[in-house]
């Protein structure tokens, strides 16, 4: 059993468990106080980055003013979103290596912070290459299907 050191205010045991049993919140570990790269302006609230990224279209965030473990964490969230939106058009491959990166960590694994870090940003850049490349693709059809409909008009059977 772990020892700890009890404060010299008084403390009972059921808030000592209750405070070991909480999970720790993987947003601003750090502690920052500020935003990353403005001195003055307050760090954002974890609600407020947890609103802003429960979508997948986040196309006009730019998320620069968080530290690089948010950072992770916000893009996996995003990432994640665009997975279940696309899932259903991915082959087989592609959507277990995308899941695998953008999923929890396996608690039956030895955690690596550097590798889950890692995993989630790779899978996370991977999504946002598949959604690109799927408009891109949309965008394509719509223009055949377009060059179609004005050849079968100038020229009808």
């Amino acid at each position: 059993m772990p020892a700890y050191r009890a404060s010299s205010s008084f403390t009972s045991s059921a808030s000592l468990s209750e405070e070991r049993c909480r999970p720790r919140s993987s947003f601003n570990r750090d502690g920052r106080v500020f935003r990353r790269g403005e001195g003055f302006r307050p760090y954002l609230q974890e609600q407020e980055v947890f609103l802003r990224s429960n979508t997948d279209s986040v196309d006009d965030e730019l998320w620069h003013e968080l530290g690089l473990n948010d950072f992770v964490i916000t893009n996996v969230r995003i990432g994640r979103h665009q997975f279940n939106r696309y899932s259903d058009i991915m082959v087989e491959h592609q959507r277990g290596l995308l899941n695998r990166g953008l999923e929890p960590w396996d608690t039956e694994e030895h955690e690596s912070p550097i590798l889950e870090a890692s995993l989630g940003y790779t899978a996370s850049i991977g999504m946002m290459l598949f959604e690109q490349n799927e408009l891109q693709r949309r965008r394509v059809r719509v223009g055949i299907s377009f060059c179609d409909s004005f050849v079968d008009y100038c020229f009808p059977d």
